[in-house]
């Protein structure tokens, strides 16, 4: 029933199309049937080339971009004295007064 619809509403403006066409003068006709023609000629005279050049420009971005996605990020290096205190085996309650070890170090190193 749906196709039955459709398919009067194309015969329409088929209808329409051709019935609007009739009522155009000689020389518009002849004007619309050469830029028909050179439409289809340009259409057919496209060069393969360019059409594989397009896909192979399009396959190429499309590798490049996947490769960029899938790459793992590298790991960071970590300063070693981070990594000391991650694996010390020591207090941690040293740790919490850092600051104050590393004044206590500064002064030393200034007297």
């Amino acid at each position: 029933m749906n196709q039955d619809k459709e398919q009067q509403f194309l015969n329409g403006i088929r209808n329409t199309l051709d019935h609007s066409l009739d009522e155009l003068d000689a020389v518009t006709r002849a004007r619309l049937q050469a830029a028909r023609l050179t439409a289809l000629q340009s259409r057919q005279q496209q060069p393969v080339w360019q059409n594989k050049i397009v896909l192979a420009s399009a396959m190429s971005i499309t590798l490049l971009v996947s490769v960029w996605l899938i790459q793992k990020p590298a790991i960071q290096d970590i300063p070693m004295d981070d990594l000391q205190i991650l694996t010390a085996n020591e207090d941690l309650e040293l740790l919490r007064e850092l600051e104050f070890y590393q004044w206590l170090e500064y002064q030393s190193d200034q007297s």
